[in-house]
Order: structure tokens, then C-alpha cells, then sequence
């Protein structure tokens, strides 16, 4: 019985440990999945996947600063999209259970997207903005190093550069869901 009362206790503490505060510098990479949403366009753009790269600062348990880029490409009827996204998020720590912590995240996101055909017209179509994004964030503390992220991210409102077009026609909402890893390059303390 005591035996297995000191190997609880053992477990109990190796799961705790990576649940102490993380804090310091971080960088990472995901894969991610995006969808883009054009307003009265006549293709609708599929779910596409990509890849992206990220660094953070972690403030204690509680804030962050998070700065990240992804880039997926959309399918549609018509021909491909690429859609390249650079975000500054801050994030306010929501919930955490041990080592999973997750934050309620929030800032403005910088858009581009690239394609062939806009609108049922072939040509090179640059779309082009910065707009809010909002969503949740997540990591799980491997070791006081390693984390397993994951967000869900929604960008709303306009393009800004919409090259000719008027902008209430290429009026986008944008969403993300990634996975991925990330590194503290200094450790938790």
C-alpha cells in the first residue's frame, strides 16, 4: 500500500511540474487549415490547408503576445487561392486544468490573397488588408520547454486593396484552426 501510495504522489508531481508558470520567449511552427468567405462572389473558395511559424511572450501565467504567419491554399471551382496571414494577438489567460492552459486571444491580422480568377473573370487578382481577428489559443506543457499549441482564429471585415473591385464585393471573413509546437528558448521557471 505504500508503494503505491509514494507512485501516486510521483505521478502527481510529474504532471504538476510542467503545470508551473511558463514565461520568456517561445517559437514554433503549425499546421494549419483556413477558410475564406467572399461576400456575393460567385465562387465559394474551399477549406484549404498550410503551414505557418510562430514566437510568443509569454507574461506569467495570465498574458501573452503572440506573432504569427500562416499560409494555406484555398480551392475553388475557378482555380486556387493563396492566402498569406500575419497576426500580432495578445492573449488573456480563459482557462487552465494542469498542464493545459487556454487563453481568449485577440488583435489585428494583415491579409493578402492571390488568384487567377475572381468572380466568375480570369486575371491576377491581389486582395489585400488589415482586420480584427479574435479567437482562442491553447498550450499543453509537455516539459517546461515543450508545448503541444492549438488555436481557433476568425478574421472579420474588408479588404482595403481590392484592385479596382469595390470593396464591399470582396467584403471577407476569414477562420483558422491550427496545430502545432513551440519552444521556450529560456525554459519555464
Amino acid at each position: 500500500m505504500q508503494n503505491r501510495t509514494l507512485m501516486m504522489a510521483a505521478a502527481l508531481l510529474l504532471a504538476a511540474a510542467p503545470a508551473r508558470a511558463q514565461s520568456g520567449l517561445y517559437v514554433g511552427a503549425q499546421v494549419t487549415g483556413a477558410s475564406l468567405n467572399y461576400k456575393d462572389a460567385a465562387q465559394n473558395l474551399d477549406f484549404g490547408s498550410g503551414y505557418g511559424v510562430h514566437a510568443g511572450l509569454a507574461l506569467g501565467s495570465s498574458l501573452g503576445v503572440l506573432v504569427n504567419y500562416d499560409k494555406n491554399t484555398l480551392g475553388s471551382s475557378g482555380g486556387d487561392t493563396d492566402l498569406g496571414q500575419w497576426d500580432v494577438l495578445g492573449q488573456l489567460r480563459f482557462v487552465g486544468v494542469g498542464p493545459l492552459k487556454t487563453y481568449l486571444t485577440a488583435g489585428i491580422t494583415g491579409r493578402k490573397a492571390a488568384s487567377s480568377i475572381y468572380n466568375g473573370t480570369t486575371g491576377n487578382f491581389d486582395f489585400s488588408g488589415t482586420n480584427p481577428t479574435a479567437g482562442l489559443t491553447a498550450q499543453f506543457m509537455v516539459t517546461s520547454k515543450l508545448a503541444v499549441d492549438g488555436a481557433l482564429l476568425w478574421t472579420f471585415g474588408k479588404f482595403n486593396d481590392t484592385g479596382g473591385y469595390s470593396a464591399s464585393r470582396v467584403e471577407a471573413t476569414g477562420s483558422r484552426v491550427s496545430v502545432g509546437a513551440s519552444y521556450y528558448l529560456f525554459g519555464g521557471r
